[in-house]
């Protein structure tokens, strides 16, 4: 697994669900609930001292060992193990004694569990507390929550790059959150962030190969969630190589590294124009800057007005691996020519004909066997053109989720300013959700969304 790149899009909404309490009187006593869950860690009730070793006796030895422990939810040490140990000839007698040890079990919310515990076993010829039977000893002997270990993957697979990224020979990472049970298997996955939709089946589906090693307490293997990327690399394209097949050259002097695209979102293709079988170009000057974010974004060319503007509001959310001079990141100015061209094959043809005159059309998400459920769903990026102005905004998009949970063919129904149209429909045509069913079988269905934005933060 390699290190993560993080890029700051211009423009992220949150929408916070916030909890209202009812207002009470100043002097209105509060009630609580005499049954409130309690957590808290195992404690102590019944302590037994270790034997001493007669062989150590015999010498004078002494020494101190450390135990870790397994607490069960009665407060019983069913497991007992040497952490450290000045002596080995301390061991047996002090795992005879933590064995007697009896607790008062943690508890989770209120529900005894088992815990990991850590605890000291001494052995001093002549101890500084005098402890009676039947006493705890003292607090300094009692044992304490061990230290938790993350879990750890043992076993990675690589995953497949996607045959409809070959040509863009696009590197690209999906960031998953993987949730493990005690017994190191996985619970559940969620998509934190994808650098392109193309890659998100292909991430959770090689996720659910890997082996992992369980989060512990200790000697407690627990519950755990832990964060990994799944990478993804076209093996032997380099970054000239990539840079030419998505269209991008540099315009001035070539830096002695190229910058890398990473994010590069595909433009929307005009849903008007390609129902009417028409085809065009644009083409979109900008700066790669030392962060390797796409800025100082100009539309040079265009065979139509609506391909200028889906290239640009693309662009504006690309990001890369920055260029590299004398050791140091630098800026460059590049240029991309885009071209659009009507698909031939695959599920773009086969819904943009049913979405033709007489293609019979794609029906609304209605009568699912289930909710629709997201994925993978980007903020989209605020146009850079409007962010002078400052400007709020929205647009309605509706667009098609195939039968693979990708969105596509999105179309811009209104919008405040073209701008948001453009942006919204870019991030839509990114999104990814499970599969819609209809009946058992896997469906397409049209939806529309609402998008709204709000001006980043200077």
């Amino acid at each position: 697994m390699t290190s993560r790149l993080r890029f700051a899009p211009r423009f992220v909404a949150f929408c916070l669900a916030c909890l209202s309490l009812p207002a009470s009187g100043a002097d209105a006593p509060v009630a609580v609930d005499a049954a409130l869950a309690v957590t808290g860690d195992p404690l102590l009730r019944a302590w037994v001292p270790p034997v001493y070793p007669e062989a150590a006796r015999a010498t004078k030895l002494e020494g101190r060992v450390i135990v870790d422990m397994l607490v069960d939810e009665h407060g019983v040490v069913t497991e007992a193990r040497v952490a450290h140990s000045d002596n080995a000839v301390f061991d047996e007698a002090a795992l005879a004694a933590v064995r007697q040890w009896r607790f008062k079990p943690g508890l989770d919310e209120g529900k005894p569990v088992p815990f990991g515990l850590v605890g000291p076993v001494e052995f001093r010829l002549a101890p500084k507390e005098k402890i009676a039977p039947g006493a705890l000893p003292p607090e300094r002997l009692w044992p304490t929550p061990a230290k938790r270990k993350a879990a750890k993957i043992v076993n990675a697979i690589d995953p497949d790059y996607p045959e409809e990224l070959d040509p863009r020979k696009l590197p690209g990472r999906v960031d998953l959150r993987i949730q493990l049970g005690a017994d190191g298997k996985i619970s559940g996955t969620r998509v934190l962030w994808a650098s392109h939709a193309a890659l998100v089946a292909e991430a959770l589906r090689v996720s659910r190969t890997w082996t992992f090693e369980p989060a512990r307490q200790g000697l407690l293997a627990i519950p755990s969630e832990m964060e990994a990327p799944a990478e993804f690399v076209s093996v032997g394209a380099n970054r000239a190589e990539i840079l030419a097949a998505n269209g991008i050259r540099v315009v001035d002097a070539e830096p002695e590294v190229l910058p890398e695209p990473f994010v590069i979102t595909e433009p929307v293709f005009p849903l008007e124009k390609l129902l009417a079988g028409e085809e065009g170009t644009a083409e979109v000057a900008f700066t790669v800057d030392a962060r390797g974010v796409a800025t100082a974004l100009a539309l040079t060319s265009c065979s139509a007005p609506e391909f200028g503007a889906a290239l640009v509001a693309a662009v504006d959310g690309w990001t890369f691996r920055p260029a590299m001079q004398g050791g140091a990141r630098v800026p460059v100015k590049v240029a991309v020519t885009w071209s659009f061209a009507r698909p031939a094959e695959g599920a773009l043809k086969r819904l943009a004909d049913a979405l033709a005159p007489g293609g019979g059309g794609v029906p609304a998400a209605k009568g699912l066997d289930r909710p629709l459920a997201v994925v993978w769903r980007g903020f989209p990026v605020y146009p850079s053109a409007l962010v002078e102005s400052a400007a709020s905004g929205k647009a309605d998009i509706e667009f098609i989720i195939d039968r693979d949970g990708r969105a596509r063919l999105p179309r811009v129904l209104s919008a405040t300013q073209p701008e948001f149209g453009w942006a919204a429909a870019t991030a839509v045509s990114q999104w990814v959700f499970e599969p819609p069913m209809r009946g058992g079988e896997a469906v397409a269905v049209r939806v529309l969304i609402p998008i709204g934005f709000t001006p980043p933060k200077k």
